[in-house]
């Protein structure tokens, strides 16, 4: 049993390890030896010449401490920011919180494109916001485009979520009858914060900001068209490199310093998580206070004031890019509206301006979105079962030096940017038919991207599983497989829903790696929408932002219904 088991475990592996490992391993290892000017082939001409090339370069040394800068920047304002919105989510009972509280997830989940065309829909030139403004005041508000404000403003719309999110739980996790006795002996309010509150929140607060500031630091989309020249993350400026300027070593050396970094974040960042035992779920029961009762002193009155303005404000910052992609897109030139954005995506002519018929980007986004579910899932699969084959008495899996390994190759993609992933690819596999027909190039820098989020859905309702079913099952004469097929399946078909509806958002939302891949005849809607804005074709880019808007949202509603949202690693 145990080498017939062993053989069926070498099976079901060999394909999601032999996808990691040809697809993104080996591809990372070569960027590694591009980075020194070599070849994976020919290691004899080692030099630190190329490196030290790259990295003395002022504009990169610019680039570098900008990029860190603005992450550390919206890392900060994220934390204050949501760090007071959770605590009033978790402290205060009031109308329509629970639909608050989706409605601030909204801007994570939404693609980074869409919350780029919303930004520029909204506080752009022109845009109906800053019209208005300007009609009041003689003068815009926010100009966006080649400034650090708007980057920062839109970094921060996107990654508030997570904040609020995970804090959430922190709140939650703190015990109240400490809160209690500290009040009776007198203790204010900061005391409390400081002494009992802060310590129990910093370690999933430290994880929270650390997710945040690895999400900006390898931002594409949004710094490629707000930055122009002067503001470049390095994941832009790695683009430039390699598609502008064909810089292919000097964009190899630029990603080892991103993944270097991005490798110390991601295992900072496990090291807490483990070492903290972080809660999953809601904890200890808080007394949650009325947001309005008659009669309320006025100090406390001023304090739900304040609340209202917080809301008004984070809440205007989250809906107005929202809002501002819908109106766009119902919107003409001349201000009145009008469904013509949307009949020009199966207007032939504006293929001009993206080299591609609209409807035919719809059709690519829909192809990959469907294949990557389709292959992210079956790979998370085959991992899962092929790592749990093996099962104790009780019909728990054993702990292999294998299944620790494989947790941490699959997690790996996380820590490398989709530009690095795309990138990587581009360079191994250029000449072969891989890249030639990008079809496939496309299809596996997504499912590179959607494998890890599929895998951690898929081993999370499998661990949900009572290992006791699988053990009776086994002892009543069944076979491994057919104890996964009877028993295992059918109660993982909520989570496979998830993971598939996961990866599908996951791809038809992907930018950077499809706009560095991508040939004429494969683009999707966000290559699409990022085109359209390069030609300042501003309504039919919201009409395409608009349906990967709905498509989303629906997608995480339905994920949301079957499971909970996870904002972490």
């Amino acid at each position: 049993m145990l080498q017939k088991n062993t053989l069926f475990k070498i099976i079901y592996l060999s394909l999601p390890l032999g996808f990691l490992l040809i697809f993104f391993l080996i591809p990372l290892i070569h960027i590694a030896f591009l980075a020194f000017g070599i070849s994976l082939l020919d290691i004899t001409e080692f030099t630190f010449e190329n490196l030290f090339r790259v990295l003395s370069h002022p504009l990169n040394q610019y680039f570098l401490y900008w990029d860190v800068q603005q992450a550390l920047l919206t890392t900060i304002f994220c934390v204050v920011i949501g760090l007071i919105g959770s605590y009033i989510l978790v402290h205060y009972k009031f109308l329509g919180k629970t639909f608050l509280r989706n409605l601030f997830t909204i801007p994570f989940i939404l693609p980074p494109i869409v919350v780029l065309i919303g930004f520029i829909a909204t506080f752009g030139h022109g845009s109906w916001f800053n019209r208005t403004w300007e009609s009041l005041t003689g003068s815009i508000l926010i100009d966006i485009y080649n400034t650090y404000e708007g980057i920062i403003l839109a970094h921060v719309f996107y990654n508030i979520p997570v904040i609020i999110r995970l804090t959430e739980l922190g709140w939650r996790s703190i015990n109240q009858d400490g809160i209690a006795v500290a009040k009776s002996l007198g203790a204010t309010r900061l005391q409390i914060f400081s002494k009992i509150q802060l310590p129990k929140l910093l370690p999933i607060l430290t994880v929270a900001a650390l997710l945040v500031f690895i999400y900006a630091f390898n931002s594409f989309a949004i710094v490629l068209v707000l930055g122009g020249v002067q503001y470049q993350t390095l994941e832009v400026r790695i683009y430039s490199l390699a598609k502008s300027e064909f810089d292919f070593s000097g964009a190899a050396a630029l990603t080892l310093v991103q993944v270097l970094i991005n490798l110390v974040i991601i295992v900072l960042y496990l090291f807490l998580s483990s070492k903290y035992e972080l809660p999953a779920t809601e904890s200890a029961q808080i007394a949650v206070k009325p947001f309005y009762r008659t009669h309320m002193p006025v100090k406390e009155l001023l304090g739900r004031v304040l609340i209202l303005i917080y809301f008004i404000l984070v809440g205007g910052i989250t809906i107005l890019p929202i809002t501002g992609v819908i109106l766009a897109s119902i919107t003409s030139p001349e201000g009145t509206l009008t469904l013509s954005n949307y009949a020009k995506l199966y207007d032939y002519s504006i293929k001009s301006y993206i080299g591609l018929p609209p409807s035919n980007m719809i059709l690519n986004s829909l192809f990959f979105g469907f294949g990557v579910m389709i292959l992210a899932t079956l790979l998370a699969l085959l991992l899962n079962y092929g790592l749990n084959i093996d099962t104790t008495v009780q019909g728990l899996p054993k702990i292999s030096l294998l299944k620790n390994f494989m947790g941490i190759l699959v997690i790996l993609p996380l820590a490398i940017s989709s530009i690095t992933l795309a990138f990587s690819l581009f360079s191994l596999y250029r000449t072969t038919f891989i890249y030639e027909q990008v079809l496939g190039a496309i299809l596996i820098a997504h499912t590179l991207i959607a494998f890890p989020f599929a895998n951690r859905v898929i081993s999370a309702s499998r661990s949900a599983i009572d290992p006791s079913l699988v053990s009776v099952s086994q002892s009543l004469g069944a076979s491994r497989l057919k104890t996964f097929i009877k028993i295992e399946l059918p109660l993982l078909i909520p989570g496979i829903i998830v993971a598939c509806l996961f990866s599908f958002a996951i791809s038809i939302g992907e930018f950077g790696a499809t706009s560095f891949l991508a040939k004429a005849n494969f683009a999707t809607i966000p290559v699409g929408i990022y085109r359209l804005i390069a030609t300042r074709n501003i309504g039919p880019a919201a009409s395409f932002a608009t349906i990967l808007v709905v498509i989303t949202i629906a997608s995480f509603m339905i994920i949301e219904k079957l499971g909970k949202l996870e904002l972490r690693l």
